[in-house]
């Protein structure tokens, strides 16, 4: 019987050793597991972190070019905008001392030669011509055929044959935009030479 009982027992403490063992050998492996688990969640929010820095700096680096993109691109805008309106004032005071010009006696006593010589460089005739002036020109010239043009033309002339095929335009206000692009080049070279010369000093 006590040597039944001792077995009994023998056999119970071989099985609590062994589930003892398995217990512990599962815990391990349950503590290893859960150890990699939280590792590995981490290492991968480290990394999400990581990333949404290098995306938040990247966006900021981004939004600051592009912030100074802009201001270049308005800085240029105003420059150019600033430089329009003083090629339109200069254009407007141009056009001022033209038609100031019209009015002495310089303009008034060369306009009948100056349409004389252009119908001579033409190859044309008094006759075959239609010679356009400022009403107030009218009386300054003798020509068969004359018509007026509006006061927008500043001062000068325009030459068209009898059926108006052609047309030559010699007024100061085709001269002014034939002339502008070369009068705003050279606004822009006295702009530029002008802040040579503030970053200089």
């Amino acid at each position: 019987m006590l040597d039944l009982e001792a077995k009994i027992s023998s056999f119970r403490k071989m099985v609590w050793d062994e589930e003892k063992e398995k217990s512990e050998k599962e815990l391990y492996q349950s503590t290893e597991d859960n150890s990699k688990l939280v590792s590995d969640k981490k290492a991968e929010l480290e990394k999400h972190l990581e990333e949404s820095v290098k995306d938040r700096q990247i966006f900021a680096e981004t939004r600051k070019n592009e912030n100074v993109s802009k201001k270049e691109f308005e800085s240029k805008n105003d420059i150019f905008l600033y430089r329009q309106s003083l090629l339109e004032d200069l254009t407007k005071r141009i056009k001022e001392n033209l038609r100031d010009f019209t009015n002495t006696k310089d303009y008034k006593d060369k306009l009948t030669s100056s349409i004389d010589k252009a119908l001579e460089d033409l190859g044309l005739s008094k006759k075959e011509v239609i010679i356009s002036v400022l009403e107030k020109d009218k009386k300054l010239i003798d020509f068969p055929n004359v018509e007026v043009l509006d006061d927008e033309y500043i001062g000068g002339f325009i030459i068209s044959n009898l059926d108006r095929d052609f047309r030559y335009n010699y007024t100061y206000l085709n001269r002014l935009k034939e002339k502008k692009y070369e009068v705003g080049k050279k606004l822009n070279q006295l702009l530029e030479s002008e802040s040579f010369n503030e970053s200089k000093n």
